[in-house]
This record gives structure tokens, sequence and C-alpha cells, in this order.
């Protein structure tokens, strides 16, 4: 986590100082120099961010080490006739600012004095400019310290191309500071944000956008303020995140969090696994190296509906759905800070069907190196030996327990919209009803007229390790259970491809192998029933076998061998 707030009232004097010894010592070595071609600097922009909002988390990450306890990202449409969608972004904080030297490190390519720094989220050195070039071809940094005023250094990309920055020796050299005014829709914000004064800070300013990925300020903002809510719900005390002059509320992608947006969004609630904590020991020396904390939690699958009866599809989805999507899988967290979200691991994949269990592994940064975190903080490439730990920790077993948990939970909401309401006959006991009264009547128009309880009745049960079906007498009627735990269940009947119609003539076919099967005398019932525990086993591990199937063709390359192998 980040130090605390209380720093800044103790003033930033040793962090400038330590910003200006680095300046000093670096820009003497480099000559302030890129020391790359300008293919460098495309090749940067096509390496690219995951989303815009990716990029702009780097520069509010950059805030927070700052010490800032307000960012702003800011819209601008100077130079536009139109306000729908901006011709500039700017990232504003109220941090410790920067002296004119080091801005100019700050535009460089790893110029860093946090350089190996794992207490924050930063240490690399590469955000402000892969980030800022990844929206816009300009971008400008403008800071100023507390006393001091506002000195600003400028890269554009359309320049260096041009030969605008190479200097007599051919080098491509970062321009000098420059002492600078804001933008006037930043000078704006500042003086109704700061009415005592904006004393310290700093403002990113991208122009020349090329790579929004929203047609609209309406889009921009909605998914910013979605994405910045969840990557940083964690660090919501150490500063106020807004786009837009929108507040950005806090949502805890497990939405374990009461005081959070979305948490209560209707009656639904997400349940918790008690969380569990890993201490990581060099596995040579013994040394202590940090540690993890897996946090569990699952969701009824009614959590991402508007109307609890239907499925979360189009309209009907509600606003916690795109976070259930957005963040399906398993959630990576360093320092606090969200990075990552994988679906795979070493014994299983999170499918669409896990979307409403949520599991996630937060790290400190010391471990950076076993969770392969990449520079730009968007991704984790976790080493065998961490994976370890996780198994060891229980998380192959928690996935499972999660799984069934929603399961359970599906399967006695389904109960409860299969089961008539009182007065009412499923089709399958209507349908029966009549053929077993044409069947000893041959011939009554009237039949139904006569036909007040339905001698048929369909009934669920959840009884694992119980045959798929049994038929019996209650209260006069012939009672047909069906097992939700079994794989018939699930896999046929409730399945993906089942229709009500299909439901039904299922029923009805067990209501006619019933009716024969509770014919004749009761060693013969009994035999009957052995039969159909025998024919569920083998049903069970049917079903399972074509599960296996269908799972591993989807993970086929196209040009894969087929399944199962060739045994020759």
């Amino acid at each position: 986590m980040l130090g605390n707030q209380s720093f800044r009232g103790a003033g930033f004097a040793p962090l400038l100082a330590q910003q200006r010894a680095y300046a000093e010592r670096s820009g003497a070595r480099s000559r302030f120099g890129l020391m790359v071609p300008e293919a460098f600097v495309r090749g940067i922009r096509d390496l690219g961010y995951r989303s815009n909002g990716d990029a702009v988390a780097e520069l509010i990450d950059n805030a927070l080490q700052a010490y800032a306890d307000r960012v702003d990202v800011l819209f601008g449409y100077e130079g536009s006739s139109s306000s729908k969608k901006p011709v500039q972004v700017a990232v504003i904080d109220n941090g410790h600012g920067m002296e004119p030297m080091m801005i100019r490190m700050a535009v460089m390519w790893g110029g860093t004095h946090r350089e190996d720094d794992r207490s924050g989220l930063g240490r690399y050195g590469y955000g402000l400019p892969c980030s800022s070039v990844s929206l816009g071809r300009r971008f400008t940094v403008i800071s100023k310290v507390g006393g001091g005023s506002l000195n600003a250094v400028q890269l554009d990309l359309d320049a260096i191309t041009a030969g605008g920055y190479t200097d007599a020796f051919g080098d491509i050299v970062v321009p000098e500071p420059y002492e600078a005014s804001l933008p006037a829709f930043v000078v704006d914000h500042i003086a109704r944000i700061y009415p005592q004064g904006w004393t310290s800070g700093t403002v990113i300013l991208i122009e020349k956008l090329d790579r929004l990925e929203w047609a609209t300020t309406q889009g921009l903002r909605e998914n910013l303020c979605r994405q910045f809510g969840v990557t940083y719900h964690k660090l919501r005390g150490e500063a106020g995140l807004y786009v837009d002059g929108e507040y950005v509320e806090p949502i805890d992608p497990l939405f374990l969090t009461p005081e959070f947006h979305l948490h209560d969004l209707d009656g639904d609630r997400a349940q918790a696994f008690d969380p569990v904590r890993v201490e990581v020991h060099d596995p040579d020396s013994g040394a202590y190296m940090g540690a993890m904390v897996l946090r569990y939690a699952w969701m009824p699958p009614s959590f991402g509906s508007v109307d609890k009866e239907r499925d979360a599809v189009g309209l009907n989805a509600n606003a916690r759905f795109s976070i259930l999507k957005d963040y399906h899988g398993i959630i990576f967290s360093r320092n606090g800070r969200l990075i990552d979200v994988q679906t795979r691991t070493p014994w299983t994949s999170l499918i669409n069907n896990d979307r409403y269990i949520k599991i996630e592994v937060e790290f400190s940064a010391t471990l950076d190196e076993a969770f392969g975190v990449t520079t730009s903080k968007q991704q984790v490439t976790v080493s065998p030996w961490i994976w370890d730990l996780l198994r060891q920790a229980g998380l192959p077993k928690a996935i499972e327990q999660l799984r069934n948990k929603v399961k359970e939970t599906k399967a006695l909401r389904r109960l409860e919209a299969l089961t008539p309401g009182p007065g009412q006959r499923r089709l399958s006991e209507h349908a029966m009803s009549v053929a077993s009264s044409l069947g000893e009547r041959q011939v009554n128009p009237s039949w139904d007229a006569g036909l007040r309880v339905s001698p048929y009745r369909v009934e669920f049960e959840h009884a694992p390790d119980q045959p798929f079906f049994r038929i019996g007498r209650r209260h006069g009627a012939r009672a047909l259970h069906l097992n939700t735990a079994h794989r018939f269940y699930a896999e046929i009947y409730d399945g993906p491809a089942a229709t009500p119609e299909m439901r039904a003539a299922l029923e009805i076919l067990l209501f006619s192998l019933g009716d024969v099967m509770l014919d004749g005398a009761e060693e013969v019932q009994d035999g009957n029933r052995r039969q159909v525990a025998a024919w569920s086993r083998r049903l069970d591990l049917a079903l399972g076998m074509l599960a296996a199937h269908l799972n591993a063709g989807d993970e086929l390359d196209v040009g894969q061998a087929a399944w199962p192998p060739d045994p020759s």
C-alpha cells in the first residue's frame, strides 16, 4: 500500500531533494537524449494498452505516488466546435509536483527517481510517456512545487518525425523546460475545485487524440468511471477520483463491501468465503519475500438480472452485470491496485457459467518477479511456484465449492420456477391424465370435466448419489420425482438446449416408464428400482464423458488431434 497521507503535512522537501539528485545525476550521463530512434516511439504506440482506461490509470498511479489527495481526469474541447467528443484529455493532481529538471526527466522513457521502488504503484518510469502517446500524438507535462512557478516540457511525435528534436550530434533530445501557463479549460476547472488556490501538483495534457475508443464524451466518462471504480476501490482512502467532474464511486468486484457502489442495488447479495493469507518465503533461503491474500465470493444466478425470474440478457441485465462480465476470472491486485484478470489456471478454466463466482489474489510488489508483472502493470504471468503455493492454500478446492454453491442455488431457483402454483397442473400431468382416461374408457368427450385432481404429479428433490428419477404413489396420485443433483437434470432436462416442450416430453416418457414399473408384485417393483439405479450410474458416467469431450473440444485449436486420441 502507499504511505499514509500524513506525509503531505510533513512536507515534500525530502522527496524534491531526491528528485533533484536523480535529475542532476541522470541528466549529466544522458545529455537528456531519448537515446533511441524515432521508430522506438512509433513502436511504443503500437504496443498499446488494453484500453484507454488502462493508459489513463498509469497517470493516476503517478498522482497517487506524488501524495495527491484529489485526481481529476478532465476533457477539453478547445479548438473544436463540438462537445460530443473531447479533443484534449488532462489529468490534474495536487501532489508535490516536480521541479523543471525533473519534468524533463519524467518525459523520457525510464525517467523516474522511484526506480525499483516496491512500496508504491510504479517503479519503471515508463508509465507517463507510454500511456500518453497511446492516446495522442502530443503530450505536455506541466508542474509546479510549493512556492514555485509553472514549468512544462512538451513532446510532439510529429515534431520528432520532422527532426524537430534532433541536435547537432544526431541525437533526439528532450526539449528544455519552459515557464508555462495552463489551458483555459484547466484554469477554469482548478479555480472551481481549489478556491483557496492550487499550491502544487502536476497536469498531464494529452492532445492530437487519435486513439480514443469511445465515440462520445458520455461513453468515455461512464466507462472510465466504472473501470477506475474497480481498479482503485482498495485505494479509496488515498485520493478522491473524478472523471469529467463526476466522482468515481468505488466498486468491489466481489461485491462484498457494504458501503461501495452496487453492493445494495437490489435484494441479492454476494456471499463470502473466509479470506486466506499466504506468506511467501524464498524456497532456497527461507527468507520472507511478501504475502498474498485470497478473497472469495459467490452470487446467486439472479445477481445480474433486473427481473429475477429471467436471465441477465439484453435489457434485463442490471448495472452489476457489466462488472461480472468484464472481471470474469481470477482477479490479481498488486499493492491494492487491480492489474489483471485471468480465466485459466493449471487445474481448470473459468467459463461463462462461472461469472457468479469471484476470486481475488492480492500480492505485494516485492513478489513482482514471481508474478511476472509487466512494465505497464497490465498483466501477470504467474510462475509455477506461485501456482503451487495457491494450490496448497486450497484455491482449486475453493473454486469447486464456489461452483457448487452457485449450482445449488440455481437448482433451487429452477425448482421454484418449475413447481406449479396452487390449483395449477403441469403440461405433462395434464397429458398423462388424458392418456390414462382415454386408455380406460377409449372415448369419452367429457373426460376433462370430471378431472378435478390430476392422478399424476411431478416433484423435484436434491438427492446426491441417488437415481435420476423415481416413481411412487402420493395422495392417490402417481408422483414422478426428478433428482436435481443428477447430471440428467442439469445437462438434459434443464440443460442449455432444453425447452418447455422437451421437458414435458421427458416427464411423459418417465411417467410412462413409471406406470409399468409400479405394476406387478412387490419383488418385481424392487427389481425395477434396482434397474433404475443401475441406469442412473451408467447415465451419469456417460454424460460425464460427453461433457469432458465437449470441454476438450472447446480448447482445441484448428489442426489439433481429435478427442479421444487414436489408440494406434
